[in-house]
């Protein structure tokens, strides 16, 4: 991971994007960094902010500033979360049809 890049994120997002109120559109985030790192790629971006205590939702990535941030960033994480595990099920019935599955 480049230092100077998550350096230049966390500072970015937590001087300019504290609260919901105040997030930042993931594409805008990328512009931003970007114009330091030109080869950047969203993926690389991703990375790098997943490390950060920082959260996201519909309206961008922001630094939270209450509690009730942090929770609705669980709730957020969970509705993402549930259909992705349902989805292997399904592909893992079709593909392990009488082994035992192993959860995790």
């Amino acid at each position: 991971m480049n230092l100077y890049l998550t350096l230049l994120i966390a500072q970015e997002i937590e001087a300019n994007h504290r609260g919901k109120e105040n997030a930042i559109k993931r594409k805008d985030l990328l512009s931003y960094c970007q114009y330091f790192e030109p080869d950047l790629t969203d993926r690389e971006l991703r990375n790098i902010y997943c490390q950060l205590p920082v959260v996201s939702c519909d309206k961008g990535i922001f630094y939270p500033i209450r509690i009730s941030e942090v929770e609705e960033f669980r709730v957020y994480l969970r509705k993402k979360a549930l259909p992705l595990f349902e989805r292997w099920q399904r592909v893992a019935s079709i593909h392990y049809k009488g082994k035992q599955l192993e959860l995790f």
